[in-house]
């Protein structure tokens, strides 16, 4: 079955903390200029010596003095889907754009710390808001779902992200320089694409994003860098979308990751568990591989395969498959703007990921 959406964009916009410092003046003792000043869009120069001077200037300096890292940024989007659902509903196939919505897509506030010592623990916070925080929210309770009169799982907040992270200090044995410890609610470590909007080369998600992974655990990882080229995480989590788990199951997550070279690298990621409400011999599992590529200083390709399995969850009890492939180059015009496009195909043989099933491009 294809499924083709057109949509009109009328309106995007983000506001980010962090950028370049601020402009120097050029003598034959100082860098270089900074490249983001004095191009074909000079005329925005002030704002970013705003931001330079004002916002990020007081977040570095919050930074020194605790060491606490301050983010917040904001997207807002207008959408006209031509297939005419009704308004504010999700895309038909996307998971996270609304039809003719005015709602705030995401405003997020975070905070990242990192772990001092034997003794001080790092943290990471991620407080979302909007219709975004809805469409990606996890199940909190346990009951099998984002449910209708579950309160805090139908609003328009959530909590992303909250978890401690600790790491091997410096003086502790060579061997294990580098381990890392992180415990809470995380990101998934599967997929080429995140939930923030600003942070993916393509405003929109791709449908494996929307429907091949998982978008948040709950549990806890342990990472490694084997060497300079080659690194492992692995760990034990509640399972897809959970803070507490419906069957009183565990799921393993893993990932491996290798840099070929400052062109290329490589990352394989795989999960495996029980996902099914008060049933844990059914398991759901995905494999995930994700290669980024860039030929050139400002082209860069993304390029992710995740194939799918989950037991008895297809109609008539039958397994259910699904697996797709998705594909983006992005072009760097300046540094400070770039343009990317993106294709993809996927297939949901039993309709367990859609609802519908079928081939979808």
């Amino acid at each position: 079955m294809r499924q083709t959406t057109i949509m009109v964009w009328l309106l995007a916009g983000g506001v980010l903390l962090g950028s370049a410092g601020p402009t120097r003046a050029a003598d034959e003792t100082a860098p270089p200029p900074d490249p983001t000043r004095g191009q074909w869009d000079s005329f925005l120069d002030p704002l970013r010596d705003f931001e330079d001077n004002g916002i990020t200037a007081t977040q570095k300096r919050i930074e020194d003095a605790t060491k606490l890292h301050l983010t917040a940024d904001l997207t807002e989007a207008y959408m006209w889907d031509f297939n005419r659902p009704r308004s504010g509903s999700l895309i038909a196939l996307h998971s996270l754009e609304h039809h003719n919505d005015g709602v705030p897509v995401i405003g997020q506030l975070g905070a990242f710390r990192p772990s001092e010592g034997w003794f001080i623990p790092g943290l990471g916070l991620k407080l979302d808001a909007g219709k975004v925080a809805r469409d990606v929210k996890a199940d909190w309770n346990g009951n099998g779902g984002v449910k209708h009169g579950d309160t805090f799982e139908t609003t328009d907040f959530d909590v992303q992200e909250a978890y401690l992270t600790w790491t091997m200090p410096d003086d502790g044995p060579s061997l294990l320089k580098g381990l890392s410890l992180k415990g809470g609610k995380f990101v998934t470590l599967l997929g080429a694409e995140v939930i923030e909007p600003w942070s993916n080369f393509n405003y929109s998600r791709s449908y494996l994003f929307s429907f091949a992974i998982p978008f948040t655990h709950t549990g806890a990882l342990v990472s490694y860098p084997i060497n300079d080229k080659l690194s492992v995480t692995g760990g034990a989590v509640e399972g897809w979308d959970k803070v507490q788990s419906n069957n009183q199951g565990w799921t393993g997550i893993g990932n491996i990751t290798y840099t070929l070279s400052d062109q290329v690298t490589l990352a394989g990621n795989g999960i495996w568990g029980p996902e099914q409400t008060n049933k844990t011999g059914n398991k759901r599992g995905v494999a995930d591989f994700v290669a980024t590529i860039k030929p050139t200083s400002a082209l860069t390709l993304l390029l992710n395969y995740d194939w799918g399995h989950e037991d008895a969850a297809a109609a008539g009890g039958e397994a259910a498959l699904w697996q797709g492939f998705a594909a983006v180059a992005s072009y760097a015009f300046t540094d400070r703007i770039s343009s990317a496009v993106r294709g993809e195909w996927f297939e949901d043989h039993g309709g367990a990921r859609t609802g519908i099933g079928g081939i979808f491009y």
